[in-house]
């Protein structure tokens, strides 16, 4: 086979060392909310992963809406992405309240003049925010902010700008 210049690597190729994993506890953690606060997605899917060592060292927790490539493959319309060592750290209750909060994102909405539905992600508005806050309080957020600072060394100013 004749060499190929362009698939030949030039400079420094940088390999990630995060490993994402499907978490069956975070899924049930999940599926606990959904039942216990009464949530409805309609048709929609959620995928529930763990990434090693974290998304980042800021980020405890995300959730986005899945590609057209990755919804064809894996049949879900969502993804909810926790960091994993955060995650290991965790009590259940603030488990509980991260993935709640995680689940507040999924927005899937009826499109009745297509019949058909939408996925979309919404941010938490302040009533999101009222609702966990009026009913658990804002300690579940704190635990999180401490742990992960605790975890990654962080100065107070880094700490504060930890979000889910």
């Amino acid at each position: 086979m004749q060499d190929n210049e362009y698939l030949d690597p030039k400079g420094d190729v940088k390999l990630t060392d995060k490993q994402l994993m499907e978490s069956p506890e975070v899924a049930e953690v999940a599926r606990q909310v959904i039942e216990e606060f009464d949530l409805d997605f309609g048709p929609a899917e959620v995928g529930y992963f763990l990434v090693y060592p974290n998304i980042s060292k800021q980020r405890a927790a995300k959730c986005i809406k899945a590609s057209r490539e990755v919804k064809y493959y894996s049949g879900n319309d969502y993804l909810i992405e926790i960091s994993g060592e955060l995650w290991d750290m965790l009590d259940h209750d603030t488990r509980k309240m991260l993935v709640y909060h995680e689940l507040l994102h999924i927005d899937p909405v009826f499109k009745a003049k297509n019949q058909e539905w939408k996925m979309r992600i919404k941010k938490p508005d302040f009533q999101d925010y009222y609702q966990i806050n009026d009913k658990f309080g804002n300690e579940w957020y704190k635990t999180i902010q401490a742990t992960v600072s605790s975890l990654y060394d962080l100065d107070p100013k880094q700490e504060s700008k930890v979000s889910t």
